[in-house]
C-alpha cells in the first residue's frame, strides 16, 4: 500500500496561493489578475492530481523546466519593451495603473528567482518545488501562452508577447506531456514493487 503523503506542504502552498490571488485582484488590472488567479489554481490542480505523492525524478523533465523558465526570460523581454504593463491597462480601460517597477520586480525578478531554485529543489524531489513545475506547466506557459492570442484580437494589432507565445505553448506542451508520463512511470514502478517484493520473499 502507498504511503500517503504529508499534508503540510499541499496546506502551505495552498495559503500562499491564496494570499497571492488575493494580492493580484486587489492591486493589479483585473484582466491581467484573473490570468493570475487561473494559473495559481490549475498549477496547484495539477501539482496534487500528478506530482504531489511522487516528486519528479528524471532529470530529463527538470531540464525541460528549467529550459522553459529561461524562455520564459525571453518572453518577458518581449513584454517588457513592448511596455506590457501599460498596454494591458490601455487594452482593457482599466481604473488601476500597473508600475512597470512593479512588473520586473515581482514577475521578472522574483518569479524569476523562484523558478530557477524550485528548479534545485526539484533535483532533490522537494515537493513544494514540484508546484512551481506545474505553475509554468499549466499557468505561466499554456494559460499565458493561449491568452497572449487573445490579447492582438481584442487590441486589433500587435501587443507585447505575442512574437514569443507560441514558444510558450511548445514548451508547456512538452513540460505537461512529460511530467503526466513522469507521474505514471513512477506509480507503475511502485505498483511494482510489492509484487516484486513478494515474488522473492
Amino acid at each position: 500500500m502507498t504511503k500517503r503523503p504529508e499534508l503540510f506542504s499541499a496546506t502551505v502552498m495552498a495559503v500562499l496561493g491564496v494570499a497571492f490571488c488575493s494580492w493580484a485582484l486587489l492591486t493589479l488590472p483585473l484582466q491581467g489578475a484573473a490570468v493570475l488567479v487561473l494559473a495559481t489554481l490549475l498549477g496547484w490542480s495539477g501539482w496534487i492530481a500528478f506530482s504531489y505523492t511522487r516528486p519528479v525524478r528524471s532529470r530529463r523533465v527538470i531540464a525541460v523546466y528549467l529550459c522553459a523558465v529561461g524562455f520564459q526570460l525571453i518572453h518577458m523581454a518581449e513584454e517588457y519593451t513592448g511596455g506590457f504593463p501599460h498596454e494591458i491597462v490601455e487594452l482593457f480601460d482599466s481604473p488601476r495603473d500597473w508600475p512597470e517597477n512593479e512588473f520586473l520586480l515581482v514577475f521578472v525578478f522574483g518569479f524569476g528567482a523562484l523558478y530557477f531554485f524550485a528548479g534545485a529543489g526539484a533535483l532533490y524531489r522537494i515537493r513544494v518545488a514540484n508546484f512551481f513545475l506545474w505553475w509554468y506547466a499549466l499557468g505561466a506557459g499554456l494559460l499565458n501562452g493561449i491568452a497572449h492570442f487573445v490579447f492582438p484580437i481584442i487590441a486589433g494589432g500587435y501587443f507585447p508577447g505575442l512574437y514569443t507565445a507560441t514558444g510558450h505553448l511548445l514548451m508547456s506542451g512538452l513540460l505537461i506531456y512529460l511530467l503526466v508520463k513522469e507521474s505514471r512511470d513512477l506509480k507503475a514502478a511502485d505498483q511494482r514493487e510489492p509484487a516484486l517484493a513478494a515474488a522473492s520473499g
